[in-house]
């Protein structure tokens, strides 16, 4: 049994395997019982009825009654049909299996990745801000009640980045900030000020968001981070009504 003979290797490229592909190809040539088609396809006679067995459930072969019982292979359209048939129908529930555990395994990393951070240090919240900005691809909102010239001066190199990616850059400050410093960061995107602004945030590609918690004119001195979709929605909801509030420079 020669593993080299390209109908076999093409048969296998289906699903066979190689000594069904073989006894196969001897049934193609002709019927015979057990006995004639081991020596015909050079199938073992102790693996023959096995694999003769197979070929019938692949509904390429038939069995006839006797003593000794005749195999014979079905016109290669019928028995190619029959077999492509099965095959799809396994593939198909397969990949609908695979779908359904693939969706569990992705439901529960979602849940596992959903998290919410206090941040309580000045530096914690500042480098916070800043990875968030960073990581951003598409847009970015932006609120905060203080925004001395030492964090603006901070927040340049980011918000030159994202100037430079097309990334859509909306800034709301208190009414109080610096004017020079509202020049400054101006160039990056639309800017908007409010009398009344207590704590802030930023928000990135609907994807993260951290949140300030501070009076109006201070800097925070406490933040939540998180990536939970929820939280996320009720924050772009609240930061779009402040927005549209607001006065444009």
């Amino acid at each position: 049994m020669s593993q080299q003979n390209p109908v076999t290797l093409l048969l296998r490229g289906i699903g066979l395997t190689a000594t069904e592909a073989e006894a196969y190809q001897a049934l193609l040539a002709g019927e015979g019982d057990a006995k004639s088609l081991s020596e015909a396809s050079g199938v073992p006679y102790s693996k023959i009825h096995t694999v003769l067995s197979r070929l019938i459930k692949r509904s390429l072969i038939v069995e006839r009654g006797g003593r000794p019982a005749i195999y014979a292979a079905k016109r290669v359209h019928d028995g190619i049909g029959d077999y492509k048939k099965q095959r799809l129908s396994e593939i198909e529930m397969s990949m609908a299996e695979a779908e359904k555990e693939l969706t569990m395994i992705e439901k529960a990393d979602e849940t596992e990745k959903s998290d919410i951070w206090i941040l309580k240090s000045k530096e914690g919240i500042l480098n916070r801000a800043y990875d968030v900005m960073s990581a951003a691809k598409t847009e970015i909102e932006f609120a905060l009640p203080e925004l001395p010239g030492w964090v603006v001066s901070t927040i340049v190199p980011v918000l030159t980045r994202v100037s430079s990616d097309d990334i859509s850059l909306k800034i709301l400050v208190s009414a109080s900030v610096d004017p020079s410093d509202l020049g400054r960061l101006s160039k990056f995107g639309e800017i908007r000020t409010k009398d009344k602004l207590f704590g802030g945030g930023i928000i990135a590609d609907d994807r993260e968001a951290e949140l300030f918690l501070a009076n109006e004119g201070t800097m925070p001195s406490l933040a939540i981070w998180s990536n939970n979709a929820g939280l996320i929605r009720v924050a772009k909801t609240y930061f779009g009504s402040l927005w549209d509030s607001a006065r444009a420079l």
